[in-house]
């Protein structure tokens, strides 16, 4: 079947399937055309959002913008999910909107098209609204927050855990840190401790029993773990109830562009700092 037919069916049925699921808007992507041209080389593909969002019943109304996508050998979609999370920063998606997404064959993803419901969560939203992503890989981000809320839900042996997950660029973040035990991870090649390896996610609850944080480089790999913050913390001021823990990492991110995903031990609620503040709390 000729690519241009299966594009019309594929946006014929994605308007059938937002119609029959209560959609408020639908995304689509596809390659856009430019004076320089398809570059093999390059890492990027020039593409166009175009976003339809439902004014009623029968009316949508349209905005769209160009960007860059990253390209991926192994039909991933998070290159996808980046880019959505650009267009929520943008305020082209807001809180609460359930879209289906249409991805054309042309960005060169494997697919001839693909098709998906996209639902805006309160975290998925907040990560893109605080921009905590720039410069981190959001899976990063989004797996750390899903292991910090099992910790936070579940504890560890029965028992209630505090811990706390620095994420960011490795080499300025250690020039801020001492090891208070040998580091569990030292043995671990780069390729086996990377925090998207699902495979890892029992190890990392059990490591959170020890005293101090877990420090991850930007692209997940995990550095170390009972890892003390040797940084000033006088000119964090933060509300009362946050402890010692928490004012250390909130300086952290005051002084590293970094994010802070601290676990508190009494209560278990989650705070996400960065730029010195709380930007977030579950």
């Amino acid at each position: 079947m000729p690519d241009q037919k299966i594009e019309e069916y594929v946006g014929l049925a994605a308007t059938r399937i937002a119609r029959d699921i209560g959609a408020n808007g639908i995304i689509s992507i596809e390659q856009r055309k430019t004076q320089e041209g398809f570059n093999e080389n390059s890492l990027y593909v020039d593409v166009s959002v175009s976003i339809f969002k439902k004014v009623n019943k029968d009316t949508f109304s349209k905005q769209g913008y160009p960007t860059k996508i990253k390209k991926t050998t192994d039909a991933s979609i998070i290159p996808v999910k980046e880019l959505l999370m650009d267009a929520i920063a943008k305020r082209y998606i807001d809180k609460g909107d359930l879209l289906v997404c249409v991805i054309d064959g042309s960005i060169g993803m494997g697919y001839k098209s693909m098709m998906f419901v996209f639902e805006v969560d309160k975290i998925l939203f907040n990560i893109g609204t605080h921009n905590l992503s720039h410069d981190i890989n959001p899976n990063v981000i989004e797996t750390v927050l899903e292991v910090a809320l099992e910790l936070s839900r579940e504890g560890r042996e029965n028992k209630s855990v505090g811990t706390a997950f620095i994420i960011g660029n490795k080499s300025e973040i250690l020039r801020y840190t001492k090891q208070l035990i040998i580091n569990p991870f030292t043995a671990y090649q780069d390729n086996a401790k990377n925090i998207l390896d699902p495979m890892l996610r029992e190890t990392i609850k059990e490591f959170a029993q020890i005293d101090g944080v877990f420090i991850i480089n930007k692209d997940g790999t995990i550095v170390s773990c009972g890892t003390y913050l040797d940084i000033d913390t006088s000119k964090v001021e933060l509300y009362h109830g946050l402890g010692t823990k928490h004012r250390s990492c909130a300086a952290l991110t005051k002084e590293v562009n970094c994010v802070a995903i601290v676990v508190s031990e009494s209560g278990g609620k989650i705070t996400i700092f960065k730029e010195g503040k709380v930007v977030m709390r579950l």
